[in-house]
């Protein structure tokens, strides 16, 4: 774990994906929780995966079709995980309990001297 790991004990990690169930009314395998900036100001957005074997890296993305969904489970997770840095988009890891900041790795075409 890196210092921007945050981790739950067992106990605290199932209870947390029991509520994360009841608001998606499915399993959940990763949360991920961005705000962002809309022209009628800043906004939670939230982004769900299952587990799926047949897809790449053994999850899918599944809509959030709900209206308040995306809003419910960032209070949730930052309710959850008061000292991350929420000016950061989050990964909850659903499995592991654990919640890192969601790093985006610069594509080798745009790294070095290839400008």
């Amino acid at each position: 774990m890196s210092a921007r790991d945050e981790r739950l004990s067992g106990a605290a990690a199932r209870h947390l994906g029991d509520r994360l169930r009841a608001i998606t009314g499915r399993a959940v395998a990763e949360v991920r929780i961005t705000r962002v900036r809309w022209p009628e100001g800043l906004r939670w957005v939230a982004m769900i995966l299952a587990a799926d074997p047949r897809a790449p890296r053994g999850r899918r993305e599944v809509p959030i079709t709900e209206a308040g969904q995306h809003r419910k489970l960032a209070l949730l997770l930052r309710d959850t995980f008061p000292h991350a840095d929420w000016a950061h988009a989050q990964d909850y890891d659903v499995g592991a309990g654990t919640l890192r900041e969601h790093l985006v790795r610069l594509p080798d075409c745009l790294a070095g001297d290839a400008l």
